[in-house]
């Protein structure tokens, strides 16, 4: 039978191309992945515009396929052929592997972009046995006894450190490891026979105290918890003594002794409004970064130094490759391609180490160090970065999406959209959304809760109210309580949403600070 001639749908000359391109292509993609997340992922929090979100999203789904896919195309390229010598320019390009294990450890400023990418840190972790495992076949493969080849184990290393932070990271904020890193240790108990015998000198002591403290003796100092002592020196060490003892706890459903919650209340209660959003604006900065960044390993003493370790086998590399690697046998866009992949992850490396510097996390270290030198350099870190960095930690806005106006807009500017992905219902909602300024409801918000904490005094309690407690203080409880007790939450929002809409109309006054207008921002929050 005659043989029939596949259909070729590209020329040639194009697939020829792209088979001699594809590799340098995907690793440059690869390397420019990475930038743009390690610049803008951090965007995210003080930034209200979608498209900056999507354009995060779209870097961090696309740059572990990108790197994962490079890995297999170098792991499938022809380094050898028919007993011949390694070609020198597939031992240059397997040089590249341990650089796209670098990438798959991902930027310091992004590991997960949402808290399901959390609980999938076996994934990742199957993913660095794999990729660790394809690189070192790479590396194997392209074994030629060259100084270029004994140059890969420093960087195979420091890539293996990258991709192992990011996995242990993940981890680390999953909701179940979260939980136990957060639980003390199981304690048996005393043991009955030494509890007995100490009884006694211990009730001695404590009469001793009673009588000291009778004649004018100072008490100790107030502590929380064991043995922590309330920070005072500025609103960041506060906020980060919140976030450590209670913050996480809460964030875990762990439940908050009296104690915990009486020194939180004490530091808030005596703040101005601004400075107690500014104290949670900072609480909520911690926890992002303990959930989204390597926060958690990089803030430690292991951290600094797997960070040290990785940051000088790069800058001997790229010293070593400089000075002691004769090029005249590689092609000259592979070497240009190897000085980018070196000069960018150095780059990749010094802003890291720059945003760590400046970071809340570095400002709460040094301020806790009482001598002349780390105070020093807290205040020349402090007016730095309000130079060169932004102090915004979040958007300072909330959405905005009203009910009626939902009901009354145009329909038919989504309809092209293909259905059967839901896509126009996500276009819709983002494309009127709109959003608002929460600085005029600070005082408001935070002055109503401290009234509420004035006349409940379980604060427990607070949880539990719905509205109600407002309706009552008005004294239309009786005519308004069944908007509240008798629905459901999500029935109840949508009555007061639609009735504080339409009260709106009705209201005149210019003020953006009056309480119709922060109702109506709220409602349409909500």
């Amino acid at each position: 039978m005659e043989k029939r001639r596949a259909m070729q749908i590209f020329p040639e000359s194009v697939r020829k191309l792209w088979n001699e391109w594809e590799l340098r292509f995907m690793v440059l993609l690869s390397l420019f992945l990475q930038i743009l997340l390690i610049i803008f992922s951090n965007r995210r929090k003080y930034t209200f515009r979608p498209w900056i979100r999507i354009l995060i999203w779209s870097a961090y789904l696309s740059a572990d396929w990108v790197a994962t896919v490079s890995l297999g195309i170098l792991s499938n390229s022809q380094g050898d052929s028919e007993g011949k010598l390694l070609d020198p320019n597939y031992t240059l390009m397997a040089f590249w592997a341990p650089f796209l294990l670098l990438h798959l450890g991902g930027p310091d400023t992004i590991t997960a972009y949402s808290l399901e990418d959390n609980e999938l840190w076996l994934r990742h972790l199957l993913g660095l046995v794999v990729q660790v495992g394809v690189a070192f076949y790479v590396f194997l493969r392209s074994w030629a006894g060259t100084q270029l080849t004994f140059l890969s184990i420093p960087m195979l290393v420091a890539g293996i450190i990258k991709y192992g932070e990011r996995t242990w990271v993940l981890r680390s904020a999953s909701k179940n490891h979260f939980r136990d890193s957060l639980l003390p240790v199981p304690d048996p108990g005393p043991d009955y026979a030494d509890f007995m015998k100490g009884y006694s000198s211990w009730k001695d002591e404590r009469q001793v105290d009673r009588t000291g403290r009778e004649f004018g003796e100072k008490p100790p100092q107030s502590t929380v918890g064991d043995g922590i002592t309330v920070p005072s020196r500025n609103y960041i060490d506060k906020a980060y003594f919140l976030f450590k003892n209670q913050f996480k706890h809460l964030y875990a459903d762990l439940i908050l002794s009296l104690d915990d919650q009486k020194t939180s209340e004490g530091i808030i209660r005596y703040m101005s409004s601004e400075d107690a959003f500014k104290v949670a604006e900072m609480e909520l900065n911690f926890m992002y970064d303990v959930l989204y960044t390597k926060a958690t390993v990089i803030y430690s003493l292991l951290g600094i130094l797997l960070r040290s370790t990785s940051f000088s086998f790069t800058i001997s590399t790229l010293a070593a490759f400089h000075f002691f690697i004769e090029k005249h046998e590689f092609s000259n866009i592979d070497i240009d391609i190897t000085y980018l992949l070196l000069f960018g992850a150095i780059f990749l490396e010094v802003y890291a180490l720059t945003k760590m510097i400046l970071s809340d996390w570095s400002i709460v270290w040094l301020s806790s160090k009482m001598n002349s030198l780390a105070d020093s350099i807290y205040r020349a870190i402090t007016s730095f970065r309000s130079v060169i960095t932004s102090d915004k930690r979040w958007s300072r806005r909330m959405a905005q999406n009203n009910l009626i106006d939902s009901c009354l807009r145009d329909k038919t500017k989504f309809n092209q959209v293909p259905r059967f992905l839901d896509m126009n219902e996500f276009l819709e909602r983002y494309w009127y959304m709109t959003w608002k300024k929460v600085d005029d409801m600070k005082e408001p918000i935070f002055s109503l809760l401290l009234e509420m904490t004035n006349d409940v005094r379980d604060l427990r309690s607070l949880l539990k109210h719905r509205g109600d407690y407002v309706i009552t203080k008005r004294g239309v409880i009786e005519t308004l309580g069944w908007s509240i007790v008798d629905v459901k939450f999500d029935h109840s929002i949508l009555l007061w949403h639609i009735a504080t809409d339409l009260c709106s109309y009705s209201d005149d006054d210019p003020n953006p600070k009056s309480r119709c207008k922060i109702s109506k921002c709220l409602s349409e929050y909500m």
